[in-house]
């Protein structure tokens, strides 16, 4: 074999540290910021946590500072000995003290309430064959947040173990603990046990539900009083019995602690036009502390010390850098959105125009991807509401006559408005709102029609006509 020396061409993307720590700070909100500042704090010790007061505006903080640094580590080391105190100082209370009016933070602390779990755990100790319980037991670890077991007897045997005779008699066990019902494969089951438990199994009811099932589903009032033999008034006192089951047990158990959003970007309206706001009042201030700093004039000091000091002092000044990019990244993004969905703002939601990351990206000079990592889990407090800055990027759909076309949302509410206006004796199908839509310049699919109505939970036209006899 032999060995040589040769020179090859390769292309390879090399990311600069503070490029990567960038990359990996934009996505996180102020909560994360939070987070990842107390583990930079705990890890390095050249950085000191200060408290929130006499915090600068948003403007000072994001404002590049212009460093003639050469390349020369020692000198930059020099000069920033005798500058003041080196820090990054977030938005504070007294800053955003109007966004406060807004009052998206009213509570601290939530109650835990027992789980379903927990609550059926505590039963299932209850029962006196040791085999059950323990089948009991295992059973509950598959429940679901609605209080269902989708897997079937024949994958929970084989997870456990045990006979399907066994799984059998243990979920049929678990199914009549409290509440009833749980443990069951799906929702007809699930009433039907407590229609069981309740003793009415010779009911209509349950009569219904074990045998029109397919007909109750599609709520088909009139088949099923056919299938009674033209009953209604029975039909009726059956259908009053199933709403007052529980189809799922589980829900009630379900943890209702309110989850709060600490918006990152707040927008007021003054005088007439809206500004915008990085919110950073969760962040503490945070430098580079004086202590360590003060070490590094001691000729005492060993250089490997020395050396480890600047390498702590360096990776708190990186971080200072990165976080000042990152909000100045934001707010340019916000302020961009803002400008562009200003009639959103004004108007509501006829008022929100389509929106990519492309367009932002092309008006700020960044890349897509930058202002995809920039909004994302970021959410905008704006005096129309409090939502996720993605909501305003909206999919564009062409119309003839209109440069800029028509966001989707724009779309849906023209159908909406369609139907609303609909003759009730004969309402318009999807291909009929398709044709209405194209006469309008809006080129839409009947599937793509179909899609929107959903969205809007707007029944089709047999249900509509149904729901217009009803109501005359």
């Amino acid at each position: 074999m032999e060995l040589k020396q040769q020179l090859l061409t390769q292309v390879r993307l090399e990311l600069r540290p503070l490029l990567i720590q960038a990359v990996r700070l934009l996505p996180l909100n102020q909560l994360e910021i939070r987070q990842k500042l107390m583990q930079e704090y705990l890890n390095n010790p050249a950085i000191e946590l200060k408290e929130l007061e006499d915090v600068p505006s948003v403007e000072g903080m994001i404002q590049p500072v212009k460093e003639n640094w050469d390349g020369d580590d020692d000198s930059w080391f020099d000069r920033v000995l005798e500058e003041p105190f080196y820090e990054w100082q977030p938005g504070s209370s007294e800053q955003h003290g109007d966004a406060h009016e807004f009052d998206w933070f009213w509570e601290k602390w939530a109650s835990n309430p027992i789980t379903l779990a927990e609550h059926l755990r505590l039963q299932a100790y209850g029962i006196e064959d040791d085999a059950i319980r323990s089948i009991v037991l295992f059973l509950i670890e598959f429940l679901n947040t609605k209080g269902y077991i989708e897997e079937s007897d024949e994958e929970l045997a084989e997870f456990a173990g045990v006979t399907l005779h066994e799984i059998q008699v243990a979920r049929e066990t678990l199914k009549r603990m409290d509440p009833p019902g749980v443990g069951s494969r799906d929702i007809r089951e699930c009433l039907l046990v407590q229609l069981e438990i309740l003793g009415l199994e010779d009911s209509p009811a349950y009569y219904l539900l074990s045998e029109k099932w397919d007909v109750l589903q599609k709520n088909d009032r009139e088949a099923l009083i056919e299938s009674m033999r033209g009953d209604r008034e029975t039909v009726e006192s059956a259908l009053e019995v199933l709403r007052q089951l529980d189809p799922f047990p589980g829900n009630r158990f379900q943890s209702h602690e309110i989850l709060y959003i600490y918006p990152d970007v707040i927008v007021k309206e003054q005088n007439g036009k809206y500004v915008v706001e990085v919110c950073r009042d969760l962040v503490p201030r945070f430098g580079i502390s004086k202590r360590y700093l003060n070490l590094l004039k001691r000729k005492d000091i060993p250089e490997e010390d020395k050396k480890f000091i600047k390498q702590r002092v360096a990776s708190a000044k990186n971080l200072l850098k990165t976080l000042r990019y990152c909000d100045s990244t934001l707010k340019r993004t916000a302020e961009f959105i803002v400008r562009h969905q200003e009639s959103f703002f004004r108007e509501g939601l006829p008022g929100l125009k389509p929106l990519t990351l492309h367009d932002v990206a092309q008006a700020i000079g960044l890349h897509e991807s930058t202002i995809s990592r920039t909004v994302k889990h970021k959410y905008m407090q704006t005096p129309r509401g409090t939502f996720e800055m993605r909501y305003f990027f909206q999919r564009r759909l062409h119309v003839q006559g209109k440069r800029e076309g028509l966001s989707s949302i724009q779309v849906k509410l023209k159908i909406q408005e369609i139907i609303a206006h609909e003759p009730r004796e004969k309402p318009y199908t999807d291909e009929m709102i398709v044709k209405l839509l194209a006469a309008q310049g809006i080129r839409l699919s009947r599937r793509a029609v179909t899609k929107y109505r959903r969205e809007l939970h707007i029944p089709n036209t047999r249900q509509r006509i149904r729901n217009y006899k009803k109501s005359s």
